[in-house]
């Protein structure tokens, strides 16, 4: 009886540990990457206008990753 007690709760601790990667973690993880990609690009954007002060096609260019956040 001890052996099964112990095969039992041994199997239930493995059971939960399995599910300690919850779909809404990983969500939450995609979506903080998401986040700082985002934030990335921006940050380029910017750079990117900066730059580019009044040069329309670099302009443009620029833009093409301002639509990459969106």
């Amino acid at each position: 009886m001890k052996v099964r007690n112990i095969v039992l709760t041994v199997s239930i601790a493995v059971l939960l540990a399995a599910c300690g990667s919850s779909p809404e973690k990983q969500k939450a993880k995609a979506e903080a990457r998401q986040t700082e990609e985002e934030t990335k690009t921006m940050q380029e954007y910017k750079s990117c206008v900066k730059k580019a002060k009044t040069d329309q096609d670099k302009l443009d260019a620029c833009e093409r990753l301002m639509k990459a956040v969106q």
